[in-house]
């Protein structure tokens, strides 16, 4: 029973846990684990084609989850020369060459890097590598958290470019989905930006990038090993053939000899008799 002049001890709200701070994406991309490769071929100009290793890697904690995509170079082809892609360029980098997604559980918020824009190395610099990298972590964000929202990212535009420029960047970001606003009037920074990762695209649908994944990379093998094989086949009739007209012209050089014979033989038996 309770006691009526016992003081009551006063009720505080219980106060709300601490918002916690976003996990910086460096750590995190060092605890990422890969989950596979494939083979990306890219059309440079005219007839030169670069090769190169795609990897995907993810690293989760209790708070975050992170997504990377990075390339590496591999070969290049020229006509029907091929040359191996050597130095950095031949291996994964952490700020070059590379595009990823740092989800933040508390902010239900998805940031996405590199936060100075997708770099390309110069020698890998082609049409539609940066658009490749930067669809395949908006494609992952928008099916693994689609009701998450996009976190602001800074655009800076050098002071010398042109307009087409400008255009081209604010397109990078208009094509796959986000909103995009300058924040000055001379237009060299802006931020783009959506509410929810389900309206982004996440599509790269450059043909002069095209990406091969382990079945097409064993159905292009059987193939080759296929057309192989037909090849050697019609080499070996053709030499075959050709051995048959070796024996033929054989057979008919030793036969005009015989013939030559038989022919000297009978003209000197003509030539004793008429003596």
């Amino acid at each position: 029973m309770n006691n009526p002049t016992a003081e009551q001890a006063p009720t505080t709200p219980s106060e709300a846990p601490p918002i916690k701070a976003p996990e910086n994406e460096s750590a995190l991309a060092n605890l990422a684990i890969p989950l596979g490769e494939s083979v990306l071929k890219l059309q440079i100009e005219g007839n030169t084609l670069l090769y190169g290793i795609v990897q995907r890697n993810r690293a989760v904690t209790a708070q975050s989850d992170f997504f990377r995509v990075q390339f590496r170079g591999y070969a290049r082809n020229i006509g029907q020369a091929w040359s191996p892609v050597s130095d950095e360029d031949s291996h994964f980098q952490n700020n070059r060459n590379c595009a990823w997604a740092r989800v933040d559980h508390p902010s239900r918020s998805i940031t996405f890097g590199p936060k100075a824009g997708i770099s390309i190395s110069e020698r890998l610099h082609s049409p539609g590598l940066d658009e490749f990298l930067f669809a395949t972590v908006i494609s992952w964000a928008r099916h693994a958290y689609p009701d998450y929202s996009a976190s602001p990212g800074m655009v800076t535009i050098p002071a010398n470019a042109t307009e087409e420029e400008r255009l081209r960047k604010q397109s990078f970001y208009a094509k796959q989905g986000f909103e995009f606003e300058w924040k000055d009037e001379s237009q060299r920074s802006g931020l783009y930006y959506k509410d929810k990762t389900n309206r982004l695209i996440g599509v790269c649908d450059n043909p002069q990038v095209v990406e091969f994944g382990g079945e097409a990379m064993l159905q292009t093998l059987i193939k080759q090993d296929e057309e192989q094989k037909s090849l050697e086949a019609r080499m070996a009739k053709i030499e075959s053939m050709n051995n048959a007209v070796h024996q033929a012209l054989e057979k008919e050089r030793h036969t005009a000899q015989a013939l030559m014979v038989v022919l000297v033989v009978v003209l000197l038996i003509g030539l004793w008799a008429m003596l």
